[in-house]
């Protein structure tokens, strides 16, 4: 890949993210090739409206993820016909994504503008048509594919036909079409990995005017409008990113003119604009947007240039604060230079810097952070406060596809972290350090329960992560109902909290082998044994189950260097080695790894349900 050219276009869209940018930056991929260290992602788009205008962003997204886009456009108005055929070009294509757009106009044209020629019988056919129409090709997919497909719901009426009459009956225009999404949402859930991209509520925030061209729609079957171009690529890159481990985990923030207006040191208590009235509400909107990151599971920071007592004095004391000291799991507030403070903060909380967003009003600070710390992703709210919360929204940094207990719980978890840290310095050792700490490692056997948390560690684990392979729900449901698989998970406890579950191991059985696909812990819980008892686990039941060899795989990444000699530190032997990657076998009959003696092992008893489409 020429690097120089696609860098500059990936530059020029952090600071510039309109279409014009993202159109350069399809161009400069077009004239590069991917090389080695820019992995290959291959989207197909299945459509019955012209969607090309929509390429640009969505590859440059792509791009700015870490991948190279590699596009399947599907025949116009021929989704059956590659969806249902298993040698189309869209299955030898071997698609990571597949984009069913569809647009209602060309699917009902009667439904979409000429509802009053319907009767009430036409409608439900209708609707019942149109959702057993997608049901058959999502059907169709999951025969020959299990990449995720991304299927839109559909936008309200722009025009309702019964005028301000619509609006007072849920039999008429408005309603069906919402009641048609819902029944769409419905079936969708039975497959596997299969989403809905809601065009419903992006074009009602664009706004008709500005979301659909008329005139386009009428020259070229083309509704959608350049603002709504950019809203869309977007939007189905929101879908890619946490699918592919790419989701931001740690928002780290400011303070003066960012969480409150003016600066603490100059305006003292009383003088920064923070409250109930205009600008101070601005700055509680954004604090209210802020805590419902918290409360999703988004790790929060402070890194503020600021006198630290003053900044911890608003925390604490200030009335109008919605967010408090409780609310952040680490602090920079002092006088370096925020790069220095922001590689400090990745290490104390133990996150890679590209699981950063980090958000300032001064365009100095973040114009450094871009330049010296590019894995970072920085957003600068410098201007008109009244925007900020819907600002930091708007790129969906840290929007995932799973919502765990531990989400709710991950800011406590990184603060009982400090407090282990002062028992390991106060410890004459590390074992009597990890023997105080009264650790517990719960191993069960996945179920239904489970499966989003699974889902979710193996699509953001990256440094102890052996395969980094990357499965949605509706993979690991397939693996849970295989009888020639098993999927393991740990839950982590001590003495101070409940780590929740940070392990996922699924053992494949090959006749007297066992592989292990995927092995990983989350980074929180290293350095305390448990993967030593994990993997322990694994292998004894291998061996319980009448397998004599156990098989692993490390594959390198650019994370995950710190993992690979873990199957040699443990007792397995090289069977293969190529351009980094290696493959191990342990003979079981020779002797299973043993489980540190400060762990205690309690097995959960969970039936496996098998599950879906």
């Amino acid at each position: 890949m020429n690097r120089d050219l696609v860098s500059s276009a990936l530059a020029r869209i952090e600071t510039q993210p309109d279409y014009t940018a993202y159109q350069a930056l399809a161009n400069a991929l077009e004239q590069a090739n991917p090389d080695a260290r820019t992995p290959p992602l291959r989207v197909a788009v299945l459509r019955n409206f012209t969607f090309e205008p929509v390429l640009p962003v969505l590859q440059g997204e792509i791009a700015r993820a870490g991948f190279y886009p590699e596009i399947y456009l599907g025949d116009f108005d021929a989704i059956a016909a590659d969806a249902l055929d298993g040698g189309s070009p869209l299955y030898s294509f071997r698609p990571d994504f597949i984009i069913v757009a569809q647009w209602l106009e060309t699917l009902s044209p009667a439904l979409a503008t000429r509802f009053t020629s319907l009767s009430a019988a036409d409608v439900e056919r209708e609707v019942d048509r149109i959702v057993a129409a997608t049901v058959e090709i999502i059907t169709g997919i999951r025969r020959h594919s299990l990449a995720p497909v991304l299927v839109n719901n559909f936008p309200l009426p722009f025009r309702r036909t019964l005028g301000i009459l619509d609006a007072q009956s849920a039999n008429y225009h408005t309603h069906t079409v919402l009641r048609l999404n819902a029944a769409l949402l419905e079936q969708l859930q039975a497959f596997r990995d299969a989403y809905v991209v809601d065009y419903m509520s992006l074009m009602a925030s664009l706004g008709t005017a500005a979301g659909f061209d008329e005139r386009y729609w009428h020259m070229a079957g083309a509704p959608l409008g350049r603002a709504a171009l950019l809203a869309f690529g977007q939007e189905y890159a929101k879908f890619i990113r946490p699918l592919r481990g790419k989701s931001r985990k740690c928002l780290v923030l400011d303070c003066d003119n960012t969480l409150w207006g003016g600066v603490i040191g100059e305006d003292g208590m009383s003088g920064i604009r923070l409250g109930a009235e205009f600008p101070g509400s601005c700055y509680q909107a954004l604090q209210r947007e802020i805590l419902n990151l918290h409360d999703r599971g988004v790790i929060l920071a402070l890194c503020s240039k600021n006198n630290e007592a003053d900044a911890i004095e608003v925390l604490r004391q200030h009335p109008e604060m919605i967010l408090r000291e409780q609310h952040f799991a680490a602090m920079r507030i002092n006088w370096q230079d925020k790069v220095t403070n922001l590689t400090s903060l990745a290490e104390e909380l133990n996150v890679g810097l590209d699981a950063f967003v980090f958000v300032d009003d001064s365009q100095f600070e973040c114009d450094f952070v871009r330049e010296r710390l590019p894995q970072v992703a920085v957003l600068q709210l410098s201007s008109a406060p009244a925007t900020f919360a819907a600002r930091l929204s708007a790129p969906g940094y840290f929007d995932s596809l799973s919502f765990s207990a531990e989400d709710r719980n991950r800011t406590p978890m990184y603060r009982d972290e400090s407090e282990r840290r002062e028992l390991l310095r106060s410890a004459g050792s590390l074992p009597e350090y990890l023997r105080g700490l009264g650790l517990v490692a719960e191993i069960g056997i996945a179920g239904e329960s489970v499966i989003a948390r699974v889902s979710q560690l193996t699509q953001k684990t990256n440094q102890f992560n052996l395969t980094t392979r990357r499965y949605g729900g509706g993979q690991i449901r397939a693996f849970v109902a295989a009888t020639a698989a098993d999927v393991f998970y740990v839950r982590l406890r001590d003495r101070l909290s409940d780590l929740g579950i940070i392990g996922v191991g699924i053992l494949v059985f090959r006749g007297a082998d066992a592989e292990i696909d995927t092995f990983l812990l989350s980074c929180r819980a290293l350095g305390r044994g448990a993967e030593d008892a994990f993997l322990a686990h694994m292998a004894a039941a291998a061996h319980a189950r009448g397998c004599r060899r156990l098989v692993g795989r490390y594959l390198p990444t650019s994370k995950n260097a710190q993992v690979a000699d873990f199957y040699s530190r443990h007792g397995f032997t090289a069977i293969e080695k190529n351009e980094g990657a290696s493959a191990w076998e342990l003979m079981l009959d020779a002797g299973l790894p043993e489980c540190p003696d400060w762990m205690e092992i309690r097995l959960v008893q969970e039936e496996a349900h098998s599950a879906g489409q």
